[in-house]
């Protein structure tokens, strides 16, 4: 007697093959339609941290034009002093909150641009030169624009773009 070779039935193998792609593509378009499952990679708006950073620029903003207006005033460790406090408590704000890790690190970058102008404020002689101020203003105010424009992207509900968030370092 011949012996016949047992052959699996080829809708088996198909069945096979069409449980293995559902298995694999289902979950997929389900995650893609369902609402409310969206990602997000970054933490929602925090009006504190708006605030803080725009009193920040607002001390800055007038410490710079007093050094313009007469550049003869005298280095204020009360200003750096104030200006630290106030940035060490929005970053600290800012690393206790979920998903906020691009704030922290614009924070940190301000600080130094900070601590950058701050070591050629106390190092230089009066008169203070005036491009001195105006590039340290710019760097800082591209510090501070980044941060708002990011916090004002959170609190529309727009997801944030990190090429419009330029980080600048002062390098004087």
């Amino acid at each position: 007697m011949h012996k016949m070779k047992e052959r699996q039935p080829r809708w088996s193998l198909l069945q096979r093959r069409t449980s293995l792609v559902a298995a694999l593509f289902v979950p997929i378009v389900l995650a893609l339609v369902l609402p409310g499952c969206a990602v997000k990679f970054i933490g929602d708006y925090d009006e504190t941290i708006d605030k803080g950073v725009t009193d920040v620029q607002q001390r800055a903003e007038l410490y710079f034009s007093r050094l313009q207006s007469t550049p003869n005033t005298p280095y204020d460790q009360n200003f750096y002093d104030d200006m630290n406090s106030r940035l060490a408590v929005s970053k600290s704000r800012a690393a206790s909150l979920p998903k906020y890790p691009i704030i922290v690190e614009q924070l940190a970058n301000l600080k130094a641009q900070f601590d950058t102008f701050q070591k050629l404020d106390k190092s230089s002689p009066r008169p203070f030169p005036g491009v001195a101020v105006t590039d340290a203003e710019s760097a800082i105010a591209v510090s501070v624009e980044s941060i708002l424009k990011l916090e004002l992207a959170l609190k529309r509900g727009a997801p944030p773009s990190t090429c419009d968030y330029p980080v600048v370092r002062l390098r004087l």
